[in-house]
């Protein structure tokens, strides 16, 4: 997982927010679900392909339990609580589960699919294994399924909350994922909802809902790109200025806000460690700019030195060339004026090369009468 995965599901652990999130969305706010009243349930989810429960693995030898612990199917939710819901005197049990997502997931139907059904798997072999334990599973029919009759199983309900600031483009239900599926097999394929709550699609009345910081975050998030809008929001709500860590981690690393947060810091002023930041930012552009200008400054000093050098080396190599044409005039001329005096070419040839420094390969170019 990612830092934005670790906070969000830091973030909705905490009963005050995981019960707030679910009294939006089934509640629209009301508070049914008291955060008290909530119960741990593991996270962690398990199911045996052999329809064996866990504690009848502690009756495998080792060796044997290893390779069958090797089919069991693992998976590990983001939040999970048993709600008490009173209605009429009377209550219902609900399990409650929260997956938080800091990206669309196009097969969160799916997702959630797997979810439930290993959550209620779960509870069925929890009653396997009290009934293997009591011995009182009398039919074939209640042995083979674990259950007797009169065994019920609580409701499951999974809620996606999302904490991206771009709106949601996956599918909201398992119908959405098929390709164009023949009609007449519609009213045969089981349906599944993604129960989403969703920050783009939010209005102020659905912000205002909310009992605890989680409405100023979704709301961060809504507006997270527009600056203008971010610094309006974070200026004019004073719960901005006294925001506890976690929230304020969430919205650092899940909108992509710099936020400075001080080691240890449990109270954040969003407005404070925002602006903070701004000035840090704009601290380090200005460091950038004048990093910017002295590569700038170095750069064009070092064009300089290599144009004049160019030039240097330009001039010599054209000196030489002017050098090199003289001496080839002047070296002509001394060939020609010993040869008017009927000097022989072999003392020609030594004279030349004596007083030029040429090779004897070299005065030999030389000897041969100009225009030839």
């Amino acid at each position: 997982m990612g830092q934005p995965d670790y906070s969000t599901k830091d973030y909705i652990s905490d009963a005050d927010i995981f019960a707030d999130a679910v009294n939006y969305y089934l509640y629209g706010g009301e508070q049914v679900i008291d955060p008290e009243a909530l119960e741990p349930v593991d996270s962690a989810l398990l199911l045996n392909v052999f329809n064996e429960s866990w504690a009848d693995m502690e009756n495998h030898p080792r060796s044997k339990r290893r390779q069958r612990n090797s089919k069991f199917i693992h998976r590990l939710r983001d939040a999970v609580r048993m709600a008490s819901v009173m209605k009429n005197d009377q209550c219902t049990y609900v399990i409650m589960g929260i997956e938080a997502q800091t990206n669309v997931h196009y097969a969160m139907a799916v997702r959630s699919i797997v979810y439930d059904g290993l959550q209620y798997a779960q509870q069925v072999e929890v009653l396997r294994s009290k009934h293997r334990a009591k011995g009182d599973l009398g039919k074939s029919d209640e042995f083979l399924s674990g259950m007797r009759k009169e065994d019920r199983l609580l409701p499951v309900i999974t809620i996606c909350l999302y904490f991206g600031t771009e709106p949601w483009q996956g599918a909201l239900n398992l119908m959405e994922l098929f390709d164009r599926p023949d009609e007449r097999l519609l009213p045969y394929i089981q349906d599944y909802k993604v129960l989403l709550i969703e920050p783009a699609r939010m209005n102020d009345d659905d912000f205002a809902k909310f009992s605890t910081n989680l409405g100023q975050v979704l709301k961060f998030m809504k507006v997270a790109q527009d600056k203008k809008k971010l610094a309006e929001l974070v200026n004019s709500d004073d719960a901005f200025k006294s925001m506890d860590r976690k929230a304020a981690q969430v919205l650092r690393d899940c909108a992509k806000v710099k936020i400075n947060i001080e080691p240890g810091q449990e109270v954040v002023n969003v407005c404070k460690g925002w602006n903070d930041a701004i000035e840090d930012a704009k601290e380090e552009a200005r460091k950038e700019e004048r990093e910017t200008a002295q590569r700038r400054e170095k750069k064009l000093k070092d064009a300089a030195k290599a144009r004049e050098k160019e030039l240097k080396d330009a001039a010599k190599a054209r000196e030489k060339e002017l050098k090199d044409a003289a001496n080839t005039m002047a070296i002509h001329s001394m060939v020609e004026a010993y040869r008017d005096i009927d000097m022989p070419s072999t003392d020609i040839r030594n004279r030349i090369m004596k007083k030029y420094g040429l090779t004897k390969e070299d005065a030999d170019k030389y000897m041969t009468p100009v225009g030839a």
